[in-house]
């Protein structure tokens, strides 16, 4: 597109059925609430770019999940769309206009959440969300994932970016991990706890003595989503959609958590559509 001083995001085919994913439950948890008019119910997009991506495959635009969230029938009462990119939510306050139900924020998402919106939505005040965490990376602190499993008000989908932890945080050799690497995991994930997920003794070890063996991605993620049924509170985690790339490498993992179970039974039906 001429005038727009920056590339839109290319996304992949996995992304591209993440984003039709993120669709298919919206208009389902809107449809669920159109008979009680007493809630109100609100989008969050904690990573929301510009609205607009382009597709790797064909280079032709694709609607964000922004986009797509605010033409979801039943609507929203409220949108909440956070980015640290000015240029990217400049671009998509030009495509909401003037719409009196949107809230656009420039910065760090952790913070915004945290601090701003999350405080609102609580299951005693009548407001419900749903809530997308797509950070790029290990760039969400879990602060954000335990406010929002708490509030007992919100539905959530997160990517849980296995590609960066492994790139950043979960070496081979974990003496070799850089602090930096080491801290951001610790923000993600709450604590350091995900050490001793991460790597464990092999019984056998060798010559000079017991051997720390790193754990494979599904232990990784399995501990995860335990984390935010135990320690975040969400009562419902159906066993996350594992995205990939075009070698057909795990990405991220495509969480969804909720406290209800009529949610869970949807988000599998719609999972299993996808899992090869």
């Amino acid at each position: 597109m001429t005038g727009v001083p920056f590339d839109f995001d290319e996304i992949g085919y996995w992304s591209e059925l993440k984003l039709q994913i993120v669709e298919k439950y919206g208009t389902a948890y809107t449809k669920a609430f159109k008979k009680n008019g007493r809630l109100q119910k609100y989008y969050i997009d904690g990573f929301s770019g510009a609205g607009v991506h382009l597709s790797k495959k064909t280079a032709t635009q694709i609607e964000g999940s922004p986009v797509r969230a605010l033409k979801v029938s039943p609507p929203f009462d409220g949108f909440y769309f956070i980015d640290l990119d000015e240029e990217k939510t400049s671009y998509l306050q030009i495509i909401c206009g003037n719409r009196s139900d949107v809230r656009i924020y420039t910065g760090d998402a952790t913070q915004y959440l945290t601090k701003e919106i999350l405080p609102q939505i609580q299951y005693k005040k009548y407001k419900r969300a749903l809530c997308l965490l797509d950070p790029y990376g290990l760039h969400l602190d879990w602060e954000a994932i335990y406010q929002a499993g708490q509030s007992k008000a919100i539905d959530m989908f997160l990517n849980f970016p296995v590609m960066d932890v492994n790139r950043n945080a979960i070496w081979k050799n974990p003496e070799r991990v850089t602090r930096d690497g080491i801290e951001r995991m610790n923000k993600f994930w709450g604590d350091e706890s995900w050490k001793q997920v991460a790597y464990v003794a092999s019984p056998q070890g060798n010559f000079f003595g017991p051997e720390v063996v790193k754990q494979g991605n599904e232990e990784i993620v399995a501990a995860f989503a335990q984390r935010l049924k135990k320690i975040a509170g969400f009562q419902f985690v159906p066993k996350p959609l594992p995205m990939k790339n075009r070698t057909n490498a795990v990405v991220y993992y495509l969480f969804f958590a909720s406290q209800k179970p009529v949610a869970e039974k949807i988000i599998t039906d719609i999972f299993r559509k996808y899992r090869g």
